[in-house]
């Protein structure tokens, strides 16, 4: 973890969330009593299988849903809906079609009440980080997969009043060569740029080789089971004792809390 990454207030603090939605056979209970706090420009991992709470808690941080019980604060405050000072990424890029790469990258710094010049200057530095700056004029459907996720990084990692990202399981439909391809992009732009990220996943590699934390929880109801400071130092080694060792780390936790590891890949 960087040095800095523990100083300040926190940027997010969860405080006994609670949250219960109506599904087709009755109320489930996706979070209980859930406290976690998150410091600037952390990367942290939310690991888990399905059912444990991961994507509601990352709704109701980005203010897409209220808990039923407790308090998220956002910089101190609550978080009472949606803002641009979080940028989102779902598991789909959903760009828009009928807009080139750089047009998607621009649109929320356009809504932001971005000059044009500005945004266009902006939108192709991210651009550049992310390896796509070439292609900042062709349309979505003439990039590949990968490409689309890149953008979508991209347009979320440009707003730069966004001090908080929100990725939910956003390579989890990519391939496994080009979903590597994707986290080392990702990783590069987080080191280019400082900000508060907190990763959705369900695979133990992937959240072993991009945080600086692993929060895992467990479900039914969703629960905190263990938070685990990543001291491995970057760029990581995939095939090195120490990652792997890690991962072992990982997989020997959520046993001891009665989580199947295969589930989470």
């Amino acid at each position: 973890m960087r040095g800095d990454a523990l100083l300040g207030t926190p940027v997010v603090q969860a405080v006994g969330v609670d949250h219960l939605y109506e599904g087709p056979t009755g109320w489930i209970h996706a979070l209980e009593k859930l406290d976690l706090a998150i410091s600037p420009n952390e990367f942290v991992c939310i690991l888990g299988p399905s059912g444990c709470g991961k994507s509601t808690f990352l709704k109701i941080v980005a203010g897409l849903m209220h808990p039923s019980g407790g308090k998220v604060l956002l910089n101190g405050k609550p978080v009472e809906g949606p803002g641009l000072d979080r940028g989102i990424v779902f598991q789909e890029p959903a760009l828009f079609a009928w807009l080139t790469v750089i047009k998607n990258v621009e649109f929320g710094l356009e809504m932001g009440g971005w000059k044009k010049a500005a945004a266009r200057e902006r939108a192709m530095h991210v651009l550049d980080i992310v390896g796509l700056a070439q292609y900042a004029n062709l349309y979505p459907y003439q990039l590949s997969g990968g490409m689309k996720h890149r953008v979508a990084v991209a347009r979320a990692w440009a707003l730069q009043d966004a001090a908080l990202l929100l990725m939910d399981e956003p390579f989890s439909a990519i391939d496994a060569i080009n979903r590597m391809t994707l986290q080392d992009y990702l990783v590069q732009t987080w080191l280019e740029e400082q900000r508060t990220v907190i990763y959705v996943t369900h695979d133990i590699e992937e959240a072993a080789y991009l945080a600086d934390r692993v929060v895992i929880l467990k479900p039914s109801p969703g629960r905190l089971a263990a938070d685990l400071k990543v001291d491995l130092p970057r760029p990581r080694d995939r095939n090195s004792p120490e990652f792997a060792a890690f991962k072992m780390r990982i997989t020997e936790e959520m046993r001891s809390h009665g989580l199947d590891p295969e589930e989470a890949h």
